[in-house]
């Protein structure tokens, strides 16, 4: 069920900081990439930052190579603008894959799609974790007042010829990776945002728990399992623990990406850093909406396994 890659190479294409001071190098056993400002100014293409996320992985098995891309930023503008500035072309991706339907992470998606109709790989797949990926999504303010999050639009996307894989259960992906399919809700303190809704019907707001939100992993030859959340609206824990039952692995070599922790109280992030420790992790490459509170509580308890989060920042796990 689950494949082995020698290395992954992962980039954060798009997050919501760019940080010149953030450290390269080598981390215990891995390698960390750093973009740095192009000088003089004006001479490349600057990273750019948003309220946003978007990865590139790039996955080998021997003389096999794949090329996979894990959500879309809020914009198109920032996202087209990293690629370039990585210099990563989009249009040689083996698959897609859309973590859920809130628009920091599919904003991008649908221009991109468009401008790149007839380069991508012939029946190119989007692989999304349930219907409710395609759902108009609202929030709802303290105060009443609702904000309208948008709506990813499945028929728009498979008019420019991609094809939408519905993988509510675990799903290999481009042979390399694996998607969680659905993610069973298992801790008491892991709880989806109270302001999130969807309009179940026209009109008709319902709260939304995320059902359809899932998360990617990869096998790392000898290194164990690399798992990628985006928002982890789910729970990053609850997550966690999904990937090694299904796998049968236990060693996690990294928990990577958005956990949904910057909304949450202190008690909440304590009670997560204690279940991430008893699951023990060999790395924490925190993104997104992570948030400062739990950022700081794995610097203060586990400064050694850290690794800072900014975009343009290449992850290389494997030989």
């Amino acid at each position: 069920m689950f494949p082995v890659v020698d290395q992954l190479v992962l980039t954060c294409v798009v997050d919501n900081s760019y940080d010149i001071f953030a450290k390269g190098g080598k981390f215990g056993e891995l390698t960390v990439q750093r973009t740095p400002v192009p000088y003089p100014y004006g001479s490349g293409v600057m990273l750019l930052a948003e309220h946003g996320l978007a990865y590139h992985l790039e996955s080998t098995r021997g003389t096999e190579r794949r090329e996979i891309l894990l959500d879309f930023s809020l914009t198109t503008r920032t996202l087209t603008n990293n690629y370039q500035a990585l210099k990563l072309d989009p249009s040689k991706a083996d698959a897609l894959i859309i973590s859920h339907g809130h628009d920091d992470h599919y904003g991008g998606l649908p221009e991109l799609v468009r401008a790149l109709q007839g380069r991508f790989r012939p029946g190119i797949a989007l692989y999304a974790g349930g219907e409710d990926t395609f759902a108009h999504r609202w929030q709802v303010k303290d105060d009443g007042g609702r904000v309208d999050r948008g709506q990813l639009s499945r028929t728009e996307l498979e008019s420019c010829g991609v094809k939408v894989e519905l993988a509510k259960q675990p799903t290999v992906v481009a042979g390399h990776a694996v998607t969680s399919g659905q993610i069973p809700r298992l801790t008491d303190f892991e709880l989806a945002p109270a302001s999130a809704r969807l309009e179940a019907k026209p009109g008709e707001l319902a709260k939304d728990n995320f059902q359809g939100e899932h998360a990617t992993a990869y096998h790392v030859k000898g290194r164990g399992l690399v798992v990628i959340s985006s928002c982890g609206h789910a729970g990053i824990v609850n997550t966690t623990r999904h990937f090694q039952k299904i796998s049968g692995i236990d060693r996690i070599r990294a928990v990577v990406g958005g956990w949904h922790l910057a909304p949450y109280a202190d008690e909440v992030i304590s009670k997560t850093i204690t279940a991430l420790k008893e699951i023990n992790p060999d790395y924490y490459v925190p993104m997104h909406c992570t948030g400062f509170c739990a950022l700081a509580a794995i610097h203060r308890e586990m400064p050694d396994k850290l690794i800072l989060p900014a975009a343009g920042t290449r992850v290389i796990f494997g030989a």
